[in-house]
């Protein structure tokens, strides 16, 4: 029954382009700094968890479900205007520490349960899963280093869904790449205008 839904969804190919293009506005919104980043990337969402369910990624299905949420705080978080919630900021060693370890105990734990659902590269999967997690509430709080995990955790992604067999969820996945380097100059130049004024 699951699969002949998903059999008629995936005829018609909208699905992935539709993905691909809220993301694409989405970072491209995030880099600069504009609110509305959060509605595309909740759309884009809904899409991919469509994706990766058909293509039995299950950390990346339920990323797109804690994403869902996380686009409202962002929103919220952004929508701060009068408070430090709305500078950029660099991140302490310590704070990059706690991310890492964060992310490394996320990605040991997820792996684990979903190999044994019979999960396509579980570790690795669960590995960009868990980072994401913790760079989606960098990205809420606006540290300026969210853009160098995004740049890791993408090039890996592209590598996963050319294994995956979705060749056009692996070319949003570098366009990705590049737009993060692009929105780590944009919020590095931002951080320097706002230290000069």
């Amino acid at each position: 029954m699951l699969d002949q839904i998903f059999e008629s969804i995936w005829s018609f190919g909208w699905v992935q382009w539709l993905a691909f293009l809220f993301n694409i506005l989405y970072v491209i919104l995030a880099a600069r700094e504009n609110i509305w980043c959060w509605l595309f990337g909740l759309l884009g969402v809904i899409f991919l968890f469509v994706i990766y369910l058909d293509a039995r990624l299950f950390s990346d299905a339920l990323l797109q479900v804690f994403y869902m949420i996380m686009s409202i705080y962002g929103w919220i978080s952004w929508s701060k205007r009068n408070e430090n919630s709305r500078e950029i900021r660099f991140a302490s060693f310590p704070s990059h520490v706690l991310y890492i370890a964060t992310g490394l105990a996320g990605t040991l734990l997820l792996g684990f349960i979903f190999s044994h659902f019979g999960a396509a590269l579980p570790y690795v999967d669960a590995f960009t899963s868990s980072f994401a997690v913790v760079t989606t509430f960098l990205v809420a709080r606006k540290i300026i280093e969210n853009w160098l995990y995004w740049i890791v955790i993408d090039m890996v992604c592209v590598v996963v869904y050319v294994n995956r067999s979705l060749p056009l969820i692996a070319f949003l996945f570098f366009i990705y790449t590049v737009l993060a380097v692009y929105g780590w100059v944009q919020w590095r130049n931002k951080y320097g205008q706002e230290l000069q004024a």
